[in-house]
C-alpha cells in the first residue's frame, strides 16, 4: 500500500493526526475481514469529520476508501454501515459535481435498502440532481411519488386550497411568537412525518422554476401544520419564511408577513441545523429585501451563499444568482458585479446547476454590453445551457419552465429600453407580458425581483403607448403601463418608501407624459431624479434623467434636455455604465449643434 495513503491522510489539516495514525495502521496491517470492517468504520468517521469541515472533495475520498474495504456480501452482513457510507457519498458526489458517480452510488442504494426510509438519502439527492440537470418535471414526479407512499396529499382544487390557507392561517393568529418558540423538536429522523417535511420542502423548490405553483402557499403551511403536531423539524424555519413570504408579495401584508420571516430566524436559532441554514436565510431575505433598504437587504443573500457552501446545502448557486441580480438592478457598481456574475457562473456550471445557469447567462450578456464588453460569441455562451434547453423545449415541457422564460424577456425588455430599441423592447415586452399572465398570482413567491420587472416593464409600456399610432393599441400599451405602476404605487405606500419611492414617481412621470400633462410630468421626472439620489439608486438616477431628458427632446424643448441628458451621462459612467453613457452623445451632439 506504500506511502501513499499516509500522504493523502496527515496533509489534510483539518483531520487529527490520531485519527490519522488510526486509520493508516489499521490499513497497513490489514490481513482479514474483520480489520477491513475497521477500516471502513475508521474511513467513515474521517469523512464525517472533513464534511463538518466543509472538505467535500476529502470526505468524499474517505467514504470511497470506506466502500472499497467492504467485502462481497457487504449490504447483508454490515447492512448499516453500508447504507451510511453509500448516502454519505452521495450527497459529496453531488456537491463535487461528480454526477455519474451520484447516479451509481444511489442505483446501488435504490437496489439494497431493505425499506423506503433507508430509500430516503438516495431519493433526495436525486430530486436535487433532476432539479440541478433541468429536468424539474421528473423530480416533481419523483417527489409526488414518494409523498404518496408517505400517504401524504396536498389538496388540488382551487376552493379546497383557499379554505385550507384560511383555516390554517386562523390557527397561527392565537399563536404568539413565545408559544411558536416554545414548541419541542421533532425527534425521530426516520419518521414518517420527517421524511414528509422533506419532501414537501423540495416540492416548493421544484415548484418556483415550473407553471404549476397553486400549491406553493400550502407547502409551507402543511410543514408548519406537521411541525405543530409532531414537533418543529429543521425545515421549519423555513416554510415559517415561505409563509411570511406569501404573507408580503401576494397579499401585501408585510408587517405580519415580516412577523413569521424574523420568528423563521429565531427558529434558525433555536433549532440549529447548519445543513439548512443556507436555505432559510435565503427564503427570510424574500420579503427583507422589500421592507429594508435594499442596498444592506441584498447582502444577506451573499451570507445565506456562505451558509450553503459551508453544509454543502444545495442553495449556493441559487444565493449567487438572486445576489447578483439585485446587484446589477439595485445600481451596484458593474465591474464588481460582472467579476462576481463570472465567478457564479463558473461556480454554477462545474455543479452542472443548468437551470440556475440559463437565468445567469441574460444578466450577464447585459451587464457586459453596458460596460461596453463582450464576453463570448453567442453560439458559444448558448453551448453552456444547451442541455437544459433540450429538457425545456421536449414535448410537453415547451413554454413550461416560466421562470427562464420570464427571465429572459424581462432582460430582452429592459436592455432594449435602455438603449432606446423601441422595436426590440415592444417585442420582448409583448412575450414578457404573454408568459406573465400564464405563471399565476404566486410567481412574486418565487421571484425577489419581481418588482424590478414590473418597473421596467411599465416603463416599456408608456413607451410603447406613446409611440403606437392606433388608439386601441396606445391604449392596450398605456393600461398595462398603468397595472404596472400601480403595483409600485402599492409597494411604496406598504412596504418601503426607500426602495420604492423614486420608482413609482418615475412611473407616474411618465403616465403624465402619455396622457400629455406635461407640467405634472415635470414635477414628476425631478421628484424621481431627487429620490433616486436620496436612496443611493444611481441606476436609477441615471434613466430617470435620460427619461426626463427625452421628455424635453420630444416636447420641443431641446436646449431644457441638455441638463437631464448630460447629469444622466454622468450617472451612468458613475454606474460603470460606460457603452450607455456613450450611446447618449448622440443626442447631446445633437442639441449643442
Amino acid at each position: 500500500m506504500g506511502e501513499a495513503p499516509r500522504a493523502r491522510i496527515t496533509a489534510q489539516n483539518t483531520l487529527t493526526t490520531w485519527h490519522a495514525d488510526r486509520l493508516y495502521g489499521a490499513m497497513v496491517i490489514l490481513v482479514d475481514d474483520e480489520q477491513a470492517v475497521v477500516v471502513a468504520n475508521l474511513n467513515l468517521d474521517a469523512g464525517k469529520i472533513a464534511m463538518n469541515m466543509s472538505d467535500f472533495f476529502l470526505a468524499h475520498s474517505f467514504f470511497n476508501y470506506g466502500i472499497s474495504y467492504l467485502r462481497r456480501g457487504h449490504w447483508d452482513e454490515h447492512y448499516h454501515l453500508s447504507l451510511e457510507l453509500f448516502n454519505l457519498a452521495a450527497k459529496c458526489a453531488l456537491m463535487n459535481a461528480e454526477h455519474d458517480s451520484v447516479k451509481t452510488i444511489t442505483e446501488q442504494i435504490m437496489r439494497n435498502a431493505k425499506c423506503f426510509g433507508d430509500k430516503f438519502e438516495a431519493i433526495s439527492v436525486t430530486i436535487t440532481l433532476l432539479n440541478w440537470s433541468g429536468n424539474v418535471f421528473a423530480a416533481v414526479a419523483l417527489i409526488h411519488s414518494s409523498l404518496s407512499t408517505l400517504k401524504e396529499e396536498l389538496p388540488s382544487v382551487a376552493f379546497i386550497i383557499d379554505q385550507y390557507l384560511g383555516n390554517m392561517r386562523a390557527q397561527l393568529a392565537v399563536l404568539s411568537d413565545d408559544t411558536l418558540l416554545s414548541y419541542p423538536a421533532m425527534l425521530n429522523p426516520s419518521n414518517s412525518k420527517f421524511l414528509a417535511v422533506e419532501l414537501l420542502a423540495k416540492l416548493y423548490t421544484s415548484l418556483t422554476v415550473i407553471r404549476e405553483r397553486d400549491a406553493m402557499p400550502i407547502i409551507p403551511l402543511k410543514i408548519i401544520e406537521i411541525s405543530l403536531t409532531c414537533g418543529m423539524s429543521p425545515h421549519s424555519p423555513s416554510a415559517f419564511a415561505q409563509y411570511g413570504n406569501y404573507l408580503a408579495l401576494i397579499r401585501y401584508e408585510f408587517e405580519e408577513g415580516y412577523r413569521y420571516v424574523k420568528l423563521a430566524l429565531s427558529l434558525m436559532k433555536k433549532i440549529p441545523s447548519r445543513a439548512h441554514d443556507g436555505s432559510i436565510m435565503f427564503f427570510s431575505n424574500h420579503t427583507k429585501l422589500y421592507v429594508e433598504p435594499m442596498q444592506s437587504s441584498i447582502e444577506c443573500y451573499l451570507d445565506a451563499r456562505k451558509a450553503s457552501l459551508k453544509s454543502g446545502n444545495p442553495y449556493a448557486n441559487a444565493c449567487a444568482y438572486v445576489y447578483n441580480n439585485l446587484c446589477l438592478w439595485s445600481g451596484k457598481e458593474l465591474n464588481a458585479v460582472v467579476i462576481a456574475m463570472k465567478e457564479a457562473r463558473k461556480e454554477t456550471k462545474y455543479h452542472k446547476n443548468f437551470g440556475v445557469l440559463a437565468l445567469m447567462q441574460p444578466m450577464l450578456r447585459i451587464a457586459l454590453r453596458l460596460m461596453g464588453q463582450s464576453d463570448a460569441p453567442a453560439t458559444q455562451q448558448d453551448n453552456l445551457t444547451n442541455d437544459f434547453d433540450e429538457i425545456c423545449n421536449d414535448g410537453g415541457n415547451t413554454g413550461k419552465y416560466a421562470i427562464q422564460s420570464h427571465t429572459i424577456f424581462f432582460v430582452r425588455l429592459s436592455e432594449a429600453l435602455i438603449f432606446r430599441e423601441l422595436d426590440k423592447a415592444m417585442e420582448a415586452a409583448e412575450k414578457y407580458f404573454s408568459v406573465n399572465e400564464s405563471v399565476g398570482r404566486y410567481f412574486t413567491i418565487s421571484t425577489p425581483n419581481m418588482f424590478f420587472r414590473r418597473f421596467y416593464s411599465g416603463l416599456v409600456s408608456f413607451w410603447a403607448a406613446r409611440e403606437t399610432n392606433v388608439n386601441k393599441e396606445s391604449e392596450r400599451w398605456r393600461k398595462r403601463g398603468v397595472d404596472c405602476k400601480d403595483e409600485i404605487e402599492k409597494l411604496s405606500f406598504s412596504a418601503s418608501t426607500w426602495n420604492f419611492q423614486n420608482k413609482a414617481y418615475l412611473l407616474q412621470a411618465e403616465e403624465q407624459f402619455c396622457t400629455r400633462n406635461y407640467e405634472m410630468a415635470e414635477t414628476l421626472y425631478d421628484a424621481a431624479i431627487s429620490s433616486s439620489k436620496t436612496h443611493k439608486f444611481v441606476n436609477e438616477e441615471a434613466l430617470s434623467n435620460e427619461l426626463a431628458g427625452h421628455f424635453y427632446l420630444e416636447t420641443g424643448r431641446r436646449n431644457k434636455s441638455v441638463h437631464y441628458l448630460t447629469r444622466a451621462f454622468e450617472k451612468y459612467n458613475e454606474w460603470g455604465a460606460v457603452a450607455k453613457a456613450n450611446s447618449l452623445m448622440l443626442y447631446l451632439d445633437v442639441n449643442e449643434r
